[in-house]
């Protein structure tokens, strides 16, 4: 469990300093007050990066320099307290203990979370931005070939598109290789998993519709297909400014009963399609990852769900080793009378 967790200039909070007591805990306070920033926080102490999108100098409070975080977090019987600084001009510092670190791979894994949150909905009604977070960040988690390929793909690509915009051809030809190597392997991976979470999604259907994924590949498959495109699109890319193809653009369609689920089903089944997205997630990461603790962070999800399928939802997060809710008005529910309630207000 993570007993405890520190803030310093993140998001709203200038201090913080939330003591976590039990397994299951709930955050009360009105909108605005933090509750989806302590979420958000705890999330970055796992991944290093926001649930939200949102680069980590965007998390760093308005008017200040850089952010601290600190979370005590007891694993198979021993206590460690692992510790992030965030600097606005991108430069960190992390820590296990006293001992700094000097590789992200050697901080990310301590432990896991899996976030449910009202944005989840737009992972199967929004554009395909929303989709690629969703597998990037699952992905990223429970393969750290994908992270470090994803890394090197995005730097490489940051820089490629730094020459185009120069018109610096021969610079831009410099990062090709890494971008095919890097590309290529990222497409094998989110290939594999699609198809383990079409089965994950349908055992949790359990009948009531049948679904379908299907991965829409940006890119060639083969790296030296990927390379010659590479160089052939250059030109064009130059006029462009930015790179044109590669698994940054890349789609995942999603279909219930045959139907595109963007576009031609109901907002309910867009919203029911995503919660079991994220029970997916947490599904996967729960069996792949049984060593590393997996917290579920719960932020205000349940209100649009009837008793039933909040007991059916409650059921399918039991396996989390601690589970994190947020709520404006703590519901009346027999689950939520033994949980622990902090007041945000309370937080300082």
């Amino acid at each position: 469990m993570l007993q405890e967790i520190k803030l310093v200039n993140f998001r709203n909070f200038s201090t913080g300093n939330l003591i976590l007591s039990g397994r299951d805990v709930v955050l009360s306070g009105p909108n605005g007050s933090g509750k989806s920033n302590l979420l958000e926080a705890i999330h970055h102490l796992s991944l290093l990066r926001s649930f939200r999108g949102a680069r980590s100098r965007e998390e760093i409070k308005i008017g200040e320099s850089e952010f601290f975080l600190s979370g005590k977090l007891r694993k198979n019987g021993v206590s460690e307290i692992l510790s992030v600084r965030e600097k606005s001009d991108g430069r960190r510092e992390l820590f296990i203990g006293e001992t700094r670190l000097r590789k992200s791979s050697e901080f990310i894994g301590e432990f896991q979370t899996v976030p449910f949150v009202p944005e989840d909905r737009m992972i199967a009604g929004g554009h395909s931005g929303y989709r690629r977070k969703f597998f990037d960040i699952l992905l990223s988690a429970l393969d750290k070939k994908y992270f470090f390929a994803l890394s090197r793909y995005h730097r490489a690509l940051d820089q490629r598109n730094r020459a185009l915009k120069e018109n610096k051809l021969s610079v831009a030809a410099a990062f090709e290789e890494e971008l095919s190597e890097c590309g290529v392997e990222i497409g094998n991976c989110r290939a594999f998993y699609c198809k383990k979470i079409v089965a994950e999604m349908n055992e949790l259907f359990s009948g009531k519709y049948h679904f379908e994924a299907k991965y829409l590949r940006a890119f060639p498959e083969e790296k030296e297909k990927y390379l010659e495109k590479l160089k052939e699109s250059r030109p064009r890319e130059a006029l462009k400014k930015c790179t044109l193809f590669g698994p940054q653009l890349d789609e995942f369609e999603f279909r219930l009963d045959g139907k595109l689920l963007r576009g031609y089903c109901s907002a309910g089944q867009q919203r029911l399609t995503s919660l079991l997205l994220r029970l997916t997630h947490f599904r996967l990461l729960r069996n792949e990852t049984p060593r590393i603790p997996v917290i579920a962070l719960i932020d205000d999800v349940t209100g649009e769900l009837d008793r039933e399928n909040i007991n059916r939802f409650l059921e399918n997060i039991s396996a989390a080793d601690q589970r994190i809710f947020t709520f404006t008005d703590v519901p009346r529910h027999e689950f939520f009378d033994a949980a622990v309630v902090i007041p945000v207000k309370e937080i300082v």
